[in-house]
Parts: structure tokens; C-alpha cells; sequence
């Protein structure tokens, strides 16, 4: 074999092949070939360019350290939010001038002063106020509104609390306080505030499945059927006579939404700077979305305002409610069937079986307004979720395994464990294990399981805000919050306007475990 050619004998014949040719090959004419194929590779740049680190990030991120650490459009305006939040009150420099220079040519966000944001409210409440018709309020309300005397209204003033009201840096609620230190603006249009609110409802497992608006007013008034006008039957009319037929009215009635305030908080140790923080950023946008995800579920699954002594929320029988759990804000599912109307509940008192599961179907059937809730004319309306343990078992009966095998390994819901003769049964945490009763204690005797059915055409999520970020820090602890607050409401589906018609939902509970 013979022996391989050293560099310069290659050199050689490539300068011999290349005069050949009529190639000129001086030093100049190599570095004008170098240049001219490296800017068709990497482009020009006042003659010459950084090399760049592949990703699939945006290419204006390549070279970058955002890049090398995996980051996103959405990565860098959550780090540039919470590092301008800190530096607002602060505790921290600030984005660094590359971060900066980052969001600046990424990012279509813009910051607007929290004064202006609350004054947007505001105006949207007044505009709204002398567009609600009398009747939805009470009568000391529609006195004050027949007079135009608006701000004197309970129902003005409760909308107003709500943008009025904000937690404070000791975690206290707080009135309004535009000159309040660190808080100056908020980011809008951001795409990491857009990513978490997706995630979060890609993430649930209930919160997905509703229907969901954007409120453009801190309080939403949904206009919905209350019940059918009669059709007649009735003989030819031959004369002009427009009293021959009977009229009959369209009934309706409304589902009042209001936007109510949540918050979660990241505790961490360690310094805000942005090179501690950068290669974390994944991580707690991965929590924040997970958690928002988990609570958005249990909120609308839970929810329960009672806060006395008597009678007991259904979240923590016979102990203290306290004042910031997530499920004070509103009343949800559980609570229609528990405690509003009480038809819709079965005391099973037994083990979970498909005949319990039918039966429920039964009880959400409205005879008065001709509304069947319980056997919708798509059957992926009518949603069965349990806790984890009463989801295992259900998808055990014999039943239900015979029809997840006829179904053919369908495409499945998140966290769906099986099909009840075509409606999906889906098993979440935020469905807790309970007393016999249905009613959660905060510590012991919850053991028995729990079956939530509704219909997802009755009930709506509306939201206002999607994703707020800010920083607190605590030097003499080492420790940073990273806070997140969001605004959004629920409403549910009664063709009476009490909660006493509510027909979409039923709970089965002292399910045997």
C-alpha cells in the first residue's frame, strides 16, 4: 500500500492543478476565496461574525448564552420582568445590558404604568354600570341606578374592590396605593404570560375542558336561556287577528362572572442577579405551570366562599378556613351538588359501580326548563372525575374495561383512566379523599372516595388577567419570592339564576375505598 502524501506534496499538486486551470493562487487570491465562502456561510457582518450555537430557540439568540442555556422568547421576558421588578424596588441592578438588548429585539411587550392599568378598570366599570339591565339587581341597587347614582351601588363597589385590592410586600391585603414602592408598571402583551396561561389549561385536567372568555370588565353578565317558548298547535287563522295565537315568552336569566385574584409564590435562596437566575428560568416557569395548573382544577372543582363557623366549608370540616385559600373565591362544582341542590348527590355508602355511575346521569335532569344535563347529544360533554383512588377502581369494573377495549385505545383526556359507555372518567389530585359525609377534613378521617360529574356546557371561565410577575427579597434570610398574580372568574349554569337550580353537575361521595 503506498504511503500517504504529506501536507506539502498535497499543497503541491493542488496549486499544480489549480494553474492548470489558469487559477491564480498568490496569498490574496486564497484570502479572497476564504472570505468570500465563510460570508456565503455565515454571513457579513462589517467583515466578519461570531460563530453561532445551534438551537431551537430564535436565531437572534444564537451565540448568545440564552441560547447555550436553551432558553426562549418566553424565558427572557420572564428573567427580564422579574429582574426589572427587582430592580424597581431595589433589591436587585437590573437586566444586563445583553438581557436587555435580548428583549429589546425579541419581545413586542411593552411596560404600562400600574396607574393606568387600574384606571382602565375603572373606566370599564363605569362604562358598564348604566348598561346593566334593573332587573339583574337588587332593589336597593336598581333604586340607585334608576337615579344614576351608580357608585353608591353595593354591586359598583364590590366590582371596584376588585381592582382595588392587591397583596402587599408583608402579604397583607392592602388598598390601592399607586405611590406605593416597587410597584410601577406591568408588562403587557407578553409572550411568557400567554405560554404560562396555555400550559396551565393544556396542563389541567377540568380547567381545560370548560369554555372560557376574555372579560373585558371586571364583572361579566352572561345572557343564558332559562326556557323554551311552547310551540302551538292550532287551526288556520283567517282573518287578521293578532291575538288568535297565544304568544310565549323566551325566558333567559344571566350567569354573573367576576374576576377574582390569585397569587402563587416561589421562595428560593440565594442572590437575584441575573447570572444566578438565568439557568433556572426553565425550572420555575415548569413549577409555576404545573401549579397553576393544579389549583385552576381544584378552584372550580372546590370552590366554597363559606368562612364561618356554621355551616363548615367543604374543604375543611369543623376546623378554621382561614382567608387566602384558592377555593374561598367562588362556589364550584362539588359545592352544586352538596350543599346547593341537594337532589344532585348520591350517599353511595359502598363501592364505586357502573350502575352509581348511570344513575347520576339521572339526577341532572331538568323536567321544569327541558334541559338534560346527564345525556348531552355529544357524550364528551358529560365528564366523570374522581380522586385517584375511586378513578383505579372505576377503571377495574368489567363494565368499563369492555368499552375502553371496544373503543379501540381512543385518543384519551389528561389523567383519563376509561370511558363510562362514552363519557370520559378522569382522575385528578385536586379531587381529594373525603369523609363520609363528602365534606373534607383538614387532617384525619378522610377516607372514602368521591365522584364528580358535570357537564362542561354549564359552566364558564372568564378571565381578566392572565399572569403578573413580581420579586420580592429578603436579605437578612438569603432568600428571593418570585410572585405570580392572575385575575380570572367562574360561573355556573342555573336557568333560575339561584343556586338551588343548578342542574349540571351531581356528586357521588362516601365512596368505599
Amino acid at each position: 500500500m503506498p504511503n500517504a502524501p504529506t501536507n506539502e506534496e498535497l499543497v503541491r499538486d493542488i496549486q499544480a492543478r489549480l494553474t492548470t486551470m489558469g487559477e491564480q493562487t498568490s496569498e490574496a487570491r486564497i484570502n479572497q476565496l476564504v472570505q468570500t465562502y465563510l460570508d456565503k456561510l455565515f454571513g457579513a457582518e462589517g467583515g466578519s461574525r461570531k460563530f453561532r450555537f445551534g438551537g431551537a430557540g430564535d436565531p437572534k439568540l444564537a451565540g448568545s448564552k440564552f441560547a447555550r442555556w436553551g432558553l426562549t422568547l418566553a424565558d427572557i421576558e420572564w428573567a427580564h420582568d422579574v429582574l426589572t421588578s427587582a430592580a424597581r424596588m431595589g433589591r436587585s441592578n437590573g437586566p444586563s445590558e445583553e438581557l436587555r438588548k435580548a428583549f429589546t429585539e425579541l419581545s413586542e411587550a411593552a411596560y404600562v404604568p400600574e396607574a393606568t392599568v387600574r384606571e382602565w378598570d375603572k373606566r370599564a366599570i363605569d362604562d358598564m354600570f348604566p348598561k346593566i339591565p334593573r332587573a339583574w339587581l337588587s332593589a336597593r341597587d336598581a333604586a340607585l341606578h334608576g337615579r344614576g347614582q351608580f357608585e353608591q351601588m353595593d354591586a359598583y363597589q364590590r366590582a371596584l374592590g376588585a381592582i382595588n385590592m392587591r397583596t402587599s410586600d408583608s402579604g397583607q391585603s392592602g388598598a390601592m396605593d399607586t405611590a406605593d414602592s416597587g410597584y410601577g408598571s406591568q408588562l403587557i402583551g407578553a409572550q411568557y404570560v400567554r405560554e404560562l396561561w396555555e400550559a396551565a389549561r393544556t396542563e389541567s385536567r377540568v380547567f381545560v375542558l370548560l369554555d372560557s372568555f376574555e372579560m373585558t370588565d371586571p364583572v361579566a353578565y352572561l345572557p343564558v336561556e332559562a326556557d323554551l317558548p311552547e310551540m302551538l298547535f292550532v287551526a288556520e287563522n283567517t282573518i287578521r287577528d293578532p291575538s288568535a295565537y297565544t304568544p310565549k315568552k323566551t325566558g333567559s336569566n344571566r350567569v354573573t362572572v367576576t374576576a377574582y385574584k390569585f397569587i402563587i409564590r416561589q421562595i428560593y435562596s440565594g442572590e437575584m442577579e441575573e447570572d444566578s437566575i438565568i439557568p433556572l428560568v426553565p425550572y420555575y416557569r415548569r413549577q409555576a405551570q404545573l401549579s397553576l395548573a393544579h389549583y385552576a382544577d381544584s378552584a372550580v372543582l372546590n370552590g366554597d366562599t363559606t368562612t364561618g363557623a356554621s355551616p363548615d366549608n367543604i374543604n375543611i370540616d369543623s376546623d378554621p378556613v382561614g382567608t387566602e385559600k384558592h377555593y374561598l373565591a367562588f362556589d364550584g362544582m362539588r359545592h352544586a351538588g352538596l350543599v346547593d341542590n341537594t337532589a344532585n348527590q348520591k350517599d353511595l355508602a359502598g363501592v364505586i359501580t357502573l350502575d352509581a355511575l348511570m344513575a347520576a346521569k339521572g339526577r341532572m335532569v331538568d323536567e321544569t326548563y327541558l334541559q338534560d344535563w346527564g345525556h348531552p347529544t355529544d357524550p364528551k360533554d358529560l365528564v366523570y372525575v374522581a380522586d385517584p383512588y375511586t378513578g383505579d377502581s372505576i377503571a377495574m369494573i368489567d363494565e368499563i374495561k369492555a368499552w375502553r377495549q371496544f373503543q379501540g385505545n381512543s385518543p384519551l383526556l389528561n389523567g383519563q383512566v376509561g370511558d363510562m359507555i362514552g363519557h370520559p372518567i378522569i382522575s385528578s389530585m385536586a379531587v381529594k379523599k373525603s369523609l363520609a359525609t363528602g365534606f373534607v377534613h383538614a387532617s384525619t378521617g378522610n377516607s372514602y372516595g368521591t365522584v364528580q360529574v358535570f357537564n362542561r356546557r354549564g359552566f364558564k371561565v372568564g378571565w381578566r388577567r392572565r399572569v403578573r410577575t413580581e420579586f420580592e427579597r429578603y436579605p437578612g434570610l438569603d432568600q428571593s419570592t418570585i410572585t405570580y398574580s392572575l385575575r380570572f372568574g367562574f360561573g355556573r349554569y342555573s336557568p333560575t339564576g339561584a343556586a338551588s337550580g343548578l342542574e349540571c353537575a351531581d356528586t357521588i361521595y362516601d365512596v368505599t375505598l
